[in-house]
């Protein structure tokens, strides 16, 4: 094996698959990158027997070959080399020599990849293509409301939805995720689906879709493969593939509201900026904030023995509402933080009723929020 690379072309290939790579585990193989060359350069793949990935990168062959190397060592070492070429050589022994520069080198001694366990390939499989950019933003609005919990393995992903939506929802592929506290519902219409279909997705895999594709255009396009037990996400250089959750996800339109007795449009920024300060002193007790609505006025408060705070922030009220409610305010400000409209919705019917928080420009985004029960709210 004998080729010639760029040092910063495998360095993002070996931060890529590294990510993948398990320090835990009774099984040291799967601890190493393989390289392997291919006709058009290098594949470098990790499979932590959950989730795999394979990434090619730009290199001249002159000698086809593989080996597998220690994943925290050679990316370690390639992460401090300058951005220089690499000669790489393997000989018969299965020792890698990198040269870098004049008079320098790395020995390092590789393994066969007889023994590491080989991505799978997904049988039975169902297509879809999808904008990356589109699917990224979609799992940047759901992924922080999944489940952090072992106990709950099967909120430990988030549900992609494919077909005809609910009644009102002209969506076709949608993403749900919900740790019983909150729940994040975006949907979109794309092109080309012709089925309907349902599966949940670990967490893990799709944030590894979002570094994949962190720097995609407009008129790319994302494939996702999947089958009742697997699923893969192939863009560009990069193919991740990923076990699917099994289990039941929660029937999550019983749980939408059907109306609200009040709707408050806010500015999202002011209100993020209060309850951020509010959270300071919610957060030396149970991360408790009241929300109060007085007129045009909604107030943020939070109250503890170090001391209290009050926002006021006027609002746009539409109905009636006298009680007041609480939250974890973090349950707040996460989605605050993953929406990128300027103003949002609030809707609420009750102090121990479901509130409800929309994008004031997007209508196939929805956000639940379970109230808090506390002496003063009613409950």
């Amino acid at each position: 094996m004998e080729l010639k690379c760029k040092q910063e072309d495998l360095l993002l290939g070996v931060h890529a698959v590294n990510r993948i790579v398990s320090t835990r585990t009774t099984l040291p193989i799967i601890g190493n990158i393989l390289f392997e060359t291919t006709k058009e350069g290098l594949k470098l793949s990790a499979n932590n027997l959950e989730m795999g990935l394979e990434v090619n990168i730009p290199a001249s062959v002159k000698q086809e070959g593989s080996v597998l190397l220690p994943a925290k060592t050679i990316s370690e070492f390639i992460s401090k080399l300058p951005s220089i070429d690499l000669n790489f050589k393997k000989n018969e022994k299965g020792t890698v020599t990198i040269n870098y520069k004049k008079g320098s080198s790395l020995r390092i001694n590789g393994l066969s990849p007889e023994e590491f366990p080989v991505l799978p390939k997904i049988k039975d499989a169902k297509t879809l293509t999808i904008s990356p950019k589109v699917i990224s933003d979609m799992i940047k609005q759901t992924i922080f409301a999944a489940s952090q919990s072992e106990d709950k393995y099967f909120l430990n992903g988030v549900l992609i939805e494919i077909g005809k939506g609910a009644k009102g929802d002209d969506s076709n592929f949608r993403l749900v995720a919900t740790d019983g506290f909150r729940l994040a519902k975006k949907g979109e219409k794309i092109d080309g689906v012709n089925f309907e279909a349902s599966l949940i997705v670990p967490s893990k895999a799709l944030s590894e879709v979002i570094k994949m594709t962190q720097n995609a255009k407009d008129n790319e396009e994302l494939k996702m493969i999947f089958s009742s037990e697997q699923v893969a996400f192939k863009y560009g250089d990069s193919y991740l593939i990923s076990r699917l959750v099994q289990g039941q996800f929660p029937d999550y339109k019983q749980v939408i509201p059907k109306n609200s007795e009040i709707k408050i449009a806010v500015d999202k920024n002011q209100f993020l900026e209060a309850a951020d300060r509010a959270a300071v002193i919610a957060g030396t007790s149970a991360n408790i904030v009241k929300l109060k609505i007085e007129d045009r006025s909604l107030h943020i408060i939070a109250s503890t023995e170090v001391g209290n705070v009050d926002e006021e922030l006027d609002v746009e009220v539409s109905g009636a509402f006298k009680d007041t409610i609480a939250f974890n305010v973090r349950l707040l400000t996460d989605v605050l933080r993953a929406l990128d409209s300027e103003k949002v919705f609030f809707e609420f019917s009750g102090p121990v009723s479901p509130g409800v928080i929309k994008p004031a420009d997007n209508s196939n985004y929805l956000y639940i929020i379970m109230p808090i029960r506390t002496t003063d709210t009613g409950a």
